[in-house]
């Protein structure tokens, strides 16, 4: 191993767990011959334990009785904490989302029924009330005859003054 290599986090956390005395035989000979090559990581040790001894040296501060209980007792309630889904305002809000999405489907298929009988599907009965005003004259126009004697009857006006002079003749 070259002298100046950086060490990986790995090897990092193994110089504490080495440090700490938590590796087991294969790992540490094998940091063992890492120390003995790499200056870095010899340093790195080094400093490792400089630190621990100055932790070392610090007071430890002592938790007081009533933290302790609290601490405990926070963890005993976790514990026993129903889960989110098993709480029973989730599962009541659960049921009313399900019955809102199906009371908003059968609202859309609904409209949707609607919206094609009405303006999608053509209806007999709606051309026939669109002819009403027609089908009131069909008498009227069963007389007339043909399409071309109104087209001549727009043409001449004096055509149509000439047939009420004879109409009105004819009923005299």
């Amino acid at each position: 191993m070259d002298k100046l290599t950086r060490l990986t986090a790995d090897d990092r956390d193994n110089l504490v767990a080495y440090l700490d005395g938590e590796l087991d035989e294969q790992t540490t000979r094998r940091v063992e011959s890492v120390l003995a090559q790499s200056n870095v990581a010899r340093t790195d040790v080094e400093q490792l334990a400089r630190t621990y001894e100055l932790l070392d040296m610090l007071d430890t501060p002592k938790a007081s009785v009533e933290f302790t209980e609290r601490t405990v007792a926070s963890i005993r309630l976790d514990r026993f904490k129903p889960a989110l889904s098993q709480q029973r305002w989730f599962q009541q809000a659960k049921r009313f989302g399900v019955l809102s999405l199906w009371t908003l489907a059968m609202v859309i298929a609904g409209a949707a029924g609607y919206y094609t009988t009405q303006f999608a599907v053509p209806v007999v009965d709606d051309q026939l009330l669109n002819d009403y005003p027609l089908i009131q004259q069909v008498d009227v126009y069963s007389e007339i005859g043909s399409h071309d004697f109104l087209d001549r009857l727009s043409r001449e006006a004096g055509l149509l003054e000439e047939m009420r002079k004879e109409a009105g003749r004819e009923s005299r």
